[in-house]
């Protein structure tokens, strides 16, 4: 047994055998004790022992309010609730939403608009590219940016991205070819990449843990608002001032975001740790995280290439390149999710891509044979965009109330509520071969609500985990989960439909299997947030102990 469980057992047994007096005056040295043998069990991988020495204690102590163990009246004005936009964090929690919403709005606007920037640019065969160059920068991006940021100032490695992404949207606003706008795109995925490691290094190591559903809560409506609004604002821009202008609206807000940003950036790195590790393996995860990308970007060519077999050989070596530098750029124990952190991550990973998967082909679906037109389609987007942002809210409130307990099933309540609005969607086109707007918008409502109940708790659970000095390391693993699952998802779903067309299967057949897919990729998620729970560790554990 370790050195921390063994002073632990004894402060528990004595504290189970005293008198009240003596209870009072053990509370605080056992409290410590716990801790330390939290830390040591968790480290040393030894989550059940963990779980047992918190249990007992709350015998001791009783359950948590708001996820913070009953001691003395001390300890609970040390735990005393905030807010993510009280005086000491608003600044900072307006700059993180301004920098997600500039990078969510960015993209969202190209999608708008890159129908004109082609006809005015030309180079139809780069159309995809400059999408796909912003993503496979991107990854490489935050994989870098995470392993800088634990290694040097987050205001560096922030002014560096701000720069990068800048300087894409000045080249993008100015490019005279597609092939120059390919350019611009791929300093915006640098950049934004860059940017978003940072963000989310920062809400881990400035947040309190109880503060941080709240912060996520802001993050997610920093991602939706751009999803309901942008395309409009876009398309007006455009149609008004010009395609460029959608680049040069952007730079202003950067100059916005600067002074709320960098000067707690600049206070966080004076007083942040550096993980002992943190310039370990540096080079070798920087070559890793561009050979994911050019495995990526083969991957998602093989899906065009013509003829198919070539296409097939291309897309396989790619996925081949793709899996094994995953499994070194994430957490151990990710792919096996291991809990806790590594199974937080996996199963955020997998949700995500489920989620994407299914939400592109049901939209398909409905364009295709559901006799529903693009902008009721985007109406069940809506729908779903909005329980999101809901659930996101609500899990910020539940855990306001039940704290780190009540995690993991929010996390597994969350799945469980995406799989049964899949499972309500696929039913439909299974048993009637169509797919009705009723049945979508409750599918996608049930979808929505859950993957925003999911989808904070798990970063909020990966962050409580998390040693200090290795925030940019979570962060940019779990950012590269949300990348990565989709991606591959969302492709090989195009390679059914690829098939199904050489096999003359119906659309009904077709984009079932997708959405099958999906939905498979779901049960894996439900599965590794099952294991939430067996390394379960909260109440009793201070952040950033794993």
């Amino acid at each position: 047994m370790l050195v921390g469980g063994r002073m632990a057992t004894r402060r528990l047994r004595a504290q189970n055998a005293c008198g009240a007096e003596e209870r009072d005056a053990n509370r605080r040295g056992l409290m410590e004790d716990l801790q330390a043998a939290m830390a040591e069990y968790t480290g040393a991988g030894d989550e059940r022992r963990a779980a047992r020495i918190m249990l007992a204690a709350r015998r001791v102590f009783g359950r948590p309010r708001n996820g913070n163990p009953v001691l003395t009246s001390e300890r609970a004005q040390e735990t005393a609730a905030g807010s993510p936009w009280d005086s000491a964090h608003i600044a900072l929690t307006i700059g993180l939403v301004l920098a997600v919403t500039i990078v969510a709005f960015e993209g969202l606007a190209l999608a708008t608009v890159a129908p004109v920037i082609s006809r005015d640019l030309g180079g139809q065969s780069l159309y995809g590219w400059i999408f796909s160059a912003f993503l496979l920068t991107q990854m490489v991006a935050t994989v870098i940016a995470g392993q800088q940021v634990d290694r040097r100032s987050p205001a560096l490695v922030f002014g560096i991205a701000m720069a990068l992404f800048a300087l894409g949207l000045t080249v993008g606003a100015a490019a005279p070819t597609m092939f120059i706008l390919f350019i611009g795109r791929a300093l915006q995925g640098l950049g934004a990449g860059a940017m978003m490691a940072t963000n989310y290094a920062m809400i881990n190591s400035a947040y309190d843990d109880r503060l941080r559903p709240g912060m996520f809560a802001a993050i997610s409506t920093a991602w939706v608002v751009p999803s309901m609004i942008g395309p409009a604002v876009a398309g007006w821009i455009a149609q008004h001032l010009g395609w460029r202008a959608v680049f040069l609206c952007l730079l202003p807000l950067l100059g916005v975001i600067a002074p709320l940003l960098m000067p707690r950036f600049i206070q966080a790195s004076r007083q942040r740790a550096v993980a002992e590790n943190a310039d370990t393996g540096g080079r070798r995860r920087m070559v890793e995280s561009v050979a994911l990308a050019l495995g990526t970007g083969a991957f998602l060519a093989g899906l065009d290439l013509r003829p198919a077999w070539i296409g097939g050989v291309v897309a396989i070596a790619g996925l081949v390149v793709m899996v094994p530098m995953m499994r070194h750029l994430l957490p151990h124990g990710t792919f096996a999710a291991r809990p806790v952190m590594p199974a937080a991550i996996a199963a955020r990973g997998l949700f995500f891509g489920g989620y994407i998967v299914a939400e592109t082909y049901m939209v398909l679906a409905l364009n295709e044979f559901g006799g529903v037109s693009p902008a009721i389609a985007g109406l069940v987007l809506t729908v779903g965009s909005l329980s999101w942002t809901s659930g996101s809210w609500l899990q910020a409130r539940l855990d306001a109330r039940t704290g780190p307990p009540g995690r993991a099933h929010r996390v597994l309540g969350g799945v469980s509520l995406i799989l049964i609005g899949v499972v309500l969607i696929l039913g439909e086109i299974v048993l009637t071969h169509d797919i009705s707007i009723i049945v979508a918008l409750i599918g996608w409502l049930f979808a929505g609500l859950g993957i925003g109940l999911a989808h904070s708790t798990c970063a909020t659970i990966a962050f409580a985990h998390t040693r200090p000095g290795q925030e940019g390391l979570v962060s940019s693993s779990i950012l590269l989960g949300d990348l990565f699952g989709p991606a591959v998802a969302v492709g090989l779903g195009g390679v059914i439909l690829a098939a199904g067309d050489a096999a003359n299967w119906s659309d009904q057949r077709s984009i079932g299997l997708a959405i099958a897919l999906g939905l498979a990729t779901l049960v894996f998620s439900w599965l590794s947030a099952l294991r939430l729970n067996l390394g379960y560790t909260p109440a009793l554990a201070p952040a950033g102990d794993d």
